[in-house]
């Protein structure tokens, strides 16, 4: 299922959401839970972060949400141009459990907000509620 690409229904307004994660069943969860909220649409998943940000240019999402292992070991710089690639685009990292070291460490040296994995459906509400919808 890596690169998997689905289509945004042809009307109405959508936040649009960018699924990466090594695993393919993780990705998988992460879509059910997604869908559950109204307006939104899993555009693109993606098993590596290069994938991801290659998925992101052609499917234009208004959230990304990325594991913390794809991001961990990236240097800082080429998170900066991530960021600078998509000034629009809410980068949402998630984490396998809680830890304020993990969530301090990504938000001060990457400026990004943080999901707990087991936490997401409920996280997820958070998240989705601060993401402006797009037109399709």
């Amino acid at each position: 299922m890596t690169g998997k690409q689905t289509r945004t229904p042809p009307h109405g307004r959508h936040i649009r959401v960018l699924v990466a994660d090594r695993s393919p069943h993780f990705r998988e969860t992460m879509r059910r839970v997604v869908i559950q909220y109204p307006g939104c649409v899993v555009v693109s998943e993606a098993g590596t972060l290069a994938e991801a940000v290659r998925l992101a240019r052609s499917s234009r999402p208004a959230v990304a949400l990325l594991d913390i292992d794809l991001v961990i070991g990236e240097p800082r710089a080429r998170l900066r141009r991530i960021a600078a690639a998509f000034p629009d685009l809410h980068v949402f990292v998630m984490l396998n459990g809680e830890s304020p070291y993990y969530r301090r460490a990504v938000s001060e040296r990457w400026g990004y907000a943080c999901i707990v994995k087991d936490q997401a459906e409920n996280e997820l509400a958070r998240v989705i509620s601060t993401i402006r919808p797009a037109a399709a």
